[in-house]
């Protein structure tokens, strides 16, 4: 296959490997919570996955929920996509873990309950928005989620690059 189908693999294993590692992380804290590292992938690395799967589990609450209904099925229909040679699969793998990398990003910053519920001060934009709405905290949940994000969008774009140069070949 070309390089862009090669590219298109990116964003989808990124995000399956990030999510088994979120899962997994927090199967180690159930496990051994005396542990800090477990603490730290947990509330620091990880933080990003919070929101999304309080979501998700208020519709369905299963153990594993963002790898087994959303990550591998994304990641097998990219893989049996790229293994068939068919571009309908590939893309649409592609574009839905740009989607999902979306709706994490838009449930860790559009969701997030603000930590100020009254301000008495005289400032009608911190009373609209609080205090703690506008400020987004950089550490190493921003950089992971920045990494999903990026990945996810360079396969969307090599998908769409790929079929508009099919159109042309046409």
């Amino acid at each position: 296959m070309s390089r862009l189908a090669k590219l298109q693999l990116i964003g989808p294993v990124l995000l399956a490997l990030v999510i088994a590692a979120e899962e997994g992380a927090a199967y180690w804290l159930a496990y051994k919570p005396s542990s800090q590292l477990a603490w730290y992938l947990n509330l620091e690395l990880f933080a990003i996955f919070q929101q999304s799967h309080a979501i998700l589990a208020a519709a369905c609450d299963v153990p594993g929920l963002q790898f087994l209904f959303v990550a591998a099925p994304i990641l097998l229909l990219t893989c049996a996509g790229f293994a068939s040679r068919q571009r309908l699969p590939l893309a649409l793998g592609c574009n839905l873990s740009l989607l999902y990398a979306c709706f994490v990003a838009y449930a860790w910053f559009g969701l997030r309950p603000a930590t100020q519920a009254v301000s008495l001060s005289g400032s009608v934009y911190e009373s609209m928005f609080g205090s703690s709405a506008a400020k987004i905290t950089l550490g190493p949940h921003i950089c992971l989620l920045a990494a999903l994000i990026v990945a996810s969008f360079l396969s969307s774009a090599a998908a769409h690059l790929q079929y508009l140069r099919a159109l042309r070949g046409r």
